[in-house]
């Protein structure tokens, strides 16, 4: 026996509250220009953390069976080239906020 599936118009509601507008997912073809420009006019850009190991240090010690300092040389490793993974991708969309010691 099939699940009954949700009907269009409350599928269309609860996309609209998850994307945060009426345009369906991002990168989706937009019937009208306008509503796409709008949209990329209200995304924030990224300034990247000068330090990304805070957060593997706000959270403490990790609970597993080796060394804690290695622990946490490997996870600040992973972190901080998520960070340099997440600036590629931001500067090659434009989405880079500019340095405000202007360097």
């Amino acid at each position: 026996m099939s699940k009954r599936r949700r009907p269009a118009a409350s599928r269309r509601i609860a996309e609209q509250k998850f994307w945060g507008h009426s345009g369906g997912q991002p990168g989706s073809s937009q019937p009208n220009g306008s509503q796409s420009e709008a949209a990329h006019a209200e995304v924030a850009l990224i300034r990247p953390t000068p330090d990304p190991a805070a957060l593997v240090r706000s959270l403490g010690p990790a609970p597993l069976a080796l060394d804690p300092a290695v622990v946490e040389r490997h996870l600040t490793a992973v972190y901080e080239e998520a960070v340099r993974a997440a600036t590629a991708l931001a500067a090659a969309n434009g989405l880079l906020a500019e340095d405000e010691d202007g360097g």
